[in-house]
């Protein structure tokens, strides 16, 4: 789900995604400064402000943080599109924005040990630690942290407080236009769809393992670049049920109150789902009773004929066993599926 700025600003987007790379786990800080025209000086008394003017929420110590978290269907963006600054002004807190892998090499899975997925949710994870543990060298307070994202970045944000992974790593969410509920917010069928590219590749071999061994000869270009359509409003790559860091069926989860630990903001728009009915929207008049109850009817016949080969956990029925919580693991590193990082020449292994 692309947000109506990022499709209407392709060309500018555009600059900020050129040559991609799987070695992209990198951090923007924003950090707001004290000299501002309108900051108070440290240490001037404020007690004599009659009321007519308004305080300074400046103060000397540990900030607040705000980590975003970019959409983009798991198939494109980067944190470097938001220019933190201007929160980081108004807001005196410390902004963060982050890259981590998406598509293909953030989010493949063949559903067992082969390629468990979740590459890209394990970035954000080790992106927090990184945070939770550094960022008091920064001004910032490692207890006051804010995980937020619209859309696709919601969906992570709703991830990311189901997951034992993230426990102790931040404090709040705002989950913005999106949550783990979604129906584009987790791959329950991500078998079908690794088959698939491995197909277009000449990889579609039975054994898991040796169908991952023949996809890493291949160049991520020629990954990345094949088109695999997913169904509507639903996603081909993109974090799956693997029992560790998403254990079990969101709504299960949610159920069991696992997202209690957090302070949670939920919020949707005016123009919520407006990309979907803009044919039918009129300039002036905007969409008739008839027109929007039309819309919305296509729309959840849609949604329902994608959900038929699902059962109540959740998952498709042809593998639909729930998992129990399995324990947790102090320092988990966010290991590549494809250990390597790009270069003009191909593929280099890191280790």
């Amino acid at each position: 789900m692309l947000p109506i700025w990022f499709t209407s600003n392709l060309d500018i987007v555009a600059t900020y995604i050129q040559d991609p790379n799987e070695d992209c786990l990198y951090l923007n800080i924003y950090i707001p400064t004290e000299d501002g025209a309108s900051a108070k000086k440290q240490g001037e008394d404020l007690a004599d402000n009659d009321g007519d003017e308004d305080e300074d929420i400046r103060d000397s110590g540990a900030k607040p943080v705000m980590v975003y978290i970019h959409g983009g269907s798991y198939m494109e963006g980067t944190g470097n599109m938001i220019d933190g600054s201007i929160l980081a002004s108004y807001g005196n807190v410390i902004v963060i924005t982050l890259n981590y892998r998406v598509g293909v090499l953030g989010f493949l899975s063949t559903g067992d040990q082969a390629a468990k997925g979740n590459y890209g949710l394990l970035d954000q994870i080790q992106a927090l630690r990184w945070i939770s543990e550094n960022i008091a060298f920064f001004g910032g307070d490692p207890l006051r942290i804010t995980v937020f994202g619209s859309g696709i970045g919601a969906s992570c944000v709703s991830l990311l407080t189901l997951s034992h992974h993230s426990e102790g790593l931040f404090q709040r969410a705002i989950i913005q236009s999106g949550s783990a509920l979604s129906s584009w917010a987790v791959n329950y069928q991500p078998v079908k769809y690794t088959s698939l590219l491995a197909d277009k590749v000449g990889c579609n071999v039975l054994d898991t393992v040796d169908m991952v061994d023949c996809l890493r000869q291949k160049s991520a270009k020629e990954l990345v670049e094949q088109d695999i359509q997913p169904a509507r409003y639903h996603v081909a790559f993109g974090p799956v049920i693997d029992g560790d860091v998403i254990p079990d069926d969101p709504e299960i989860l949610m159920e069991q109150g696992e997202f209690l630990n957090y302070d949670i903001m939920l919020g949707v728009n005016q123009g919520e789902g407006l990309k979907f009915v803009e044919g039918v929207v009129d300039p002036e008049d905007g969409v008739s009773g008839s027109d929007f109850d039309y819309s919305v009817s296509t729309l959840w016949i849609t949604y329902m004929a994608t959900q038929r080969g699902r059962t109540p956990c959740g998952r498709p029925s042809s593998s639909c066993t729930q998992t129990g919580r399995t324990g947790t693991t102090p320092r988990h590193v966010a290991k590549p599926w494809w250990p390597c990082s790009l270069t003009t020449s191909g593929w280099s292994r890191q280790w």
